[in-house]
Order: structure tokens, then sequence, then C-alpha cells
């Protein structure tokens, strides 16, 4: 895949995705909300329910959310889903430094 990419091949891209990176970002985000915020929950536990606390733990659906949501970025980035995370930070940066020097990379 080239360094760059454009607005339009991006969203080429993205419509061929098998996940839906939208759909898998709201599903962490409501996950996330009801860990933090479960009815009922006493005011004691609220304070107790922080990100922090949520990421030291680790459950197994936030796990399985952060996985959804890895491979559909991926997805629409048209990057392989087997990336190391070297991998994965060297094709940011280079889109990101196309962008900045003004060569049409969008992502």
């Amino acid at each position: 895949m080239p360094a760059t990419i454009t607005p339009q091949e991006f969203v080429a891209k993205w419509k061929h995705a098998a996940v839906n990176e939208r759909a898998a970002t709201w599903e962490l985000v409501r996950l996330r909300d009801n860990w933090l915020n479960p009815p009922g929950a006493s005011e004691a536990d609220l304070k107790k329910r922080t990100l922090t606390n949520l990421y030291n733990q680790r459950p197994a659906w936030l796990d399985m959310a952060h996985r959804k949501l890895d491979a559909a970025v991926f997805a629409a980035y048209g990057w392989p889903a087997d990336l190391g995370d070297e991998e994965i930070l060297a094709r940011l940066l280079a889109l990101n430094l196309a962008w900045a020097a003004g060569q049409g990379g969008s992502v």
C-alpha cells in the first residue's frame, strides 16, 4: 500500500471493510459507559469505576471490543490484520509525514 491515501481511496476501502469502524467504536463506548455507570450502583461503587481501573482489570469484553475496533481500523486503512506495533507506528508516521508535507495523506 502506498504511504499516502486520498480521502476517496479511504472511503472506497472503508465501504468494503468487513467490520464497520463506526459500529465497533460505538460498541466500545456503550460497553465502557455501562461499566462506568451501571444501573443501581452505589456512589461508593461508582467512585471505584474509573477508566484506569477498567483498563487495569482488562475484562474479556473490553479486549474483544478493542479487537473489533482494531480490525475495523485496519480494514479501513487497507492494512493486513497481523501488523505489529512497530509496523503500525511506522505506517502512521509515514501517513502523517506525507499529510504534513502536503502530499495528500488523509488519514
